[in-house]
C-alpha cells in the first residue's frame, strides 16, 4: 500500500511537501527537453525507491558499456541514455522518459547470448531515438503522469506478484491506448528496423534480435500461463514481425559476432545474485556434464563465494585465473582472499589489476573500497578522484566520501557526498550537505568560496525544478 501511495504522489503532488516536481500534462503545454527531463528523473528516483536495484559493479558496467556502444551507432549518439538492470524474474525491458532503460534480470538469464540481449537493448534505444514515448504521450488525451503511474504501479506490484504486475501494465496500458494499437505496432516494426541497423554497425550479429523474439512467441504460445511474458504484453509481438526481422538479416551478418565472455559471466552473476537456494545451485553445476568448463567454473566459484565458502571458492577460481586473464576472475578471486581473511593475497592482486586496467571501474571501486578498509584512505582519495575525470557516477562519489571522511577531511567528505545525491536527482539533499560541510571548522577562503559558489548554483536548480 505505501508503494502505490508512492505513486499516488508522483501523479498528485502534495504542493509545498512533495520533493517531486509536477509531471506536466502534454494536453496542455508543450512537452520540453526539460519537462522530459524532469520526469525521467522522477520515473528513475521511484523505481530505485521500492523495486530492488542490481548493485554488482561487473554487471552495471557490462550493460552500460554495451548500450553506450550501441547509442553510439544510433541516430542520437550524443544523447544521454541510462541503462540499468532491478531484481526481477520476468521476462521484461522498458524505456522510460528521457531515455531510461530498464531490464529484468529475467531478461538477462533467459537471452543465451550477447546478440539476443543486445537486440533488445536496441530495439528499446531505437523507441526512444524515434521518441515513440513522447509522441505516445504528446498524441494520447491520457496524461503522461497518469501513463507512467500507470507504468510503474505495475512494476512495483510485479516485485511481490509477477502475474499481477503483467496484468497491470498490460490493462492500464490498454485502457490508455487502445485508439492508438495500430500506431503502436507500428512503432514496434520501426524499433525493429532501426535496432537491426543500429546491431550491424555496431558489429554485433543482429539475428539475435529476431531470435529472442521467436524464443518468446513459442513459449507465449504454450499452455503455461506464467509463460505469458510481461514483455509481449508491453511489446506487441507476432510470426509477422518475426518473419520481418528475418528477412532483414543480410547474408554478410552471420560472420558478426553473436556472444561474448563478459555476457556469459554477467548471466553467471545475475544467476548467482537472484538464486534462491545456492545449495541447490551448486550442486546442479558440479552434477553437470559441462562443469569443467569455464563459464560452469565462474559460477561455481561465485556460488561458493557467496554461500560463505571461501576457501573453496579459492580452490574453483584459482586454476580459471590461470588459463584465463579475464579481470573478473582475478576481482572474484580477491574477494574471496579477503573474505578468507587473506588480505595481502587479496590486495596483491587488486594493486595489479589497477595498474592492468587503470580507471576501470568495477576494479578501481573495490580496490578503493579495500584501500580504506586497510586504513590507506589517501592512496583511495588519489585513485577515486582520477576515477571522476571520466566517470562521475554516484558509487565514485559515494565511496570518495568515505575515504575522505576516514582520512578525517569532513568537508570534502560531505561535498561528495552532496554530488553523490545531486547525481541521483536529490538536489535539496545535495544543497544541504553543501551547508553542512560550510559549517565545518577552519575552512580556508578558497574552499569557502568554492562552496558558496555550489551551493548557489544547486538552488538554482532547485528553483528551475520548482517552476515545474
Amino acid at each position: 500500500m505505501a508503494k502505490l501511495f508512492l505513486i499516488f504522489l508522483l501523479v498528485f503532488p502534495l504542493h509545498g511537501k512533495a520533493e517531486l516536481p509536477v509531471l506536466g500534462d502534454p494536453t496542455q503545454q508543450d512537452l520540453t527537453p526539460f519537462r522530459e527531463y524532469l520526469m525521467g528523473k522522477n520515473f528513475y528516483r521511484t523505481l530505485k525507491a521500492n523495486v530492488p536495484f542490481v548493485d554488482d559493479l561487473e554487471v552495471n558496467d557490462y550493460i552500460n558499456t554495451l548500450g553506450q556502444k550501441l547509442v553510439s551507432h544510433s541516430d542520437q549518439p550524443d544523447k544521454d541514455f541510462h541503462f540499468f538492470v532491478i531484481k526481477l524474474n520476468s521476462i521484461n525491458a522498458f524505456a522510460g522518459p528521457d531515455a531510461y532503460i530498464g531490464f529484468h534480470t529475467g531478461l538477462i538469464t533467459a537471452a543465451k547470448n550477447e546478440s539476443e540481449l543486445a537486440g533488445v537493448m536496441a530495439h528499446e534505444i531505437s523507441h526512444v531515438t524515434q521518441r515513440h514515448l513522447a509522441r505516445a504521450m504528446t498524441e494520447s488525451s491520457a496524461t503522461p503522469a497518469a501513463m507512467f503511474a500507470t507504468i510503474l504501479a505495475g512494476i512495483l506490484v510485479a516485485s511481490q506478484n509477477p502475474e499481477a504486475g503483467a496484468a497491470l501494465i498490460y490493462g492500464g496500458q490498454a485502457a490508455l491506448m487502445q485508439s492508438q494499437i495500430n500506431f503502436t505496432r507500428a512503432n514496434e516494426h520501426e524499433a525493429d528496423r532501426i535496432g537491426i541497423s543500429v546491431l550491424r554497425d555496431a558489429d554485433i550479429n543482429p539475428e539475435g534480435m529476431s531470435g529472442f523474439f521467436e524464443t518468446l512467441l513459442n513459449k507465449a504460445e504454450s499452455n503455461n500461463v506464467i509463460a505469458q511474458m510481461e514483455y509481449l504484453r508491453t511489446h506487441p509481438l507476432s510470426t509477422t514481425r518475426v518473419a520481418e526481422s528475418r528477412n532483414r538479416i543480410k547474408p554478410e551478418d552471420q560472420k558478426l559476432p553473436d556472444d561474448s565472455l563478459n555476457f556469459q559471466f554477467v548471466r553467471a552473476r545475475i544467476l548467482v545474485d537472484t538464486s534462491l537456494s545456492l545449495n541447490k545451485l551448486i550442486d546442479n553445476i558440479n552434477s553437470s556434464p559441462l562443469k569443467d568448463n569455464l563459464v560452469s567454473n565462474y559460477t561455481l566459484g561465485l556460488a561458493y563465494l557467496n554461500n560463505n565458502q571461501a576457501e573453496k571458492a579459492i580452490k574453483t577460481l584459482s586454476p580459471l585465473s590461470k588459463i584465463s586473464n579475464h579481470p573478473w576472475i582475478q576481482l572474484a578471486l580477491a574477494d574471496a582472499y579477503m573474505k578468507n581473511s587473506k588480505i595481502s593475497s587479496s590486495m596483491k592482486i587488486l594493486q595489479n589489476l589497477n595498474t592492468l586496467y587503470p580507471n576501470y571501474l568495477p576494479v578501481s571501486i573495490r580496490y578503493a573500497k579495500s584501500l580504506i578498509d586497510q586504513k590507506q584512505s589517501r592512496q583511495a582519495i588519489t585513485l577515486l578522484n582520477r576515477q571522476l575525470r571520466t566517470q562521475k557516477l554516484p558509487i565514485v562519489y559515494n565511496t570518495l566520501a568515505r575515504a575522505y571522511f576516514t582520512n578525517g577531511q569532513v568537508s570534502l567528505a560531505l561535498e561528495a557526498t552532496s554530488f553523490e545525491y545531486e547525481k541521483e536527482g536529490y538536489l535539496k539533499l545535495a544543497a544541504q550537505q553543501v551547508t553542512n560541510a560550510l559549517q565545518q571548522p577552519e575552512l580556508n577562503a578558497t574552499t569557502i568560496q568554492r562552496l558558496e559558489s555550489r551551493k548557489q548554483e544547486l538552488s538554482k536548480n532547485i528553483l528551475k525544478e520548482n517552476k515545474y
